[in-house]
């Protein structure tokens, strides 16, 4: 295998690997400004379900309470 091959193959894997944590920190984000968990669940275009998006949104913001 030619080493641009093997680059490209690493670095599409790493950025598969990283996009949960990616995506999840997106939706925190989001939902800091003010997005409501169906809107998010639109703009990702149904990855994740409204439920567990506002489950992640309510877990931060529950954990963000207990750092006050």
């Amino acid at each position: 295998m030619d080493e641009m091959t093997r680059t490209k193959l690493a670095e599409a894997a790493r950025v598969y690997r990283e996009a949960p944590d990616h995506l999840k920190a997106a939706i925190l984000e989001a939902a800091d400004k003010g997005d409501r968990p169906a809107e998010i669940t639109r703009a990702i275009d149904h990855t994740y379900t409204a439920d567990y998006v506002a489950r992640l949104v309510r877990k931060h913001r529950n954990a963000g309470q207990k750092d006050a």
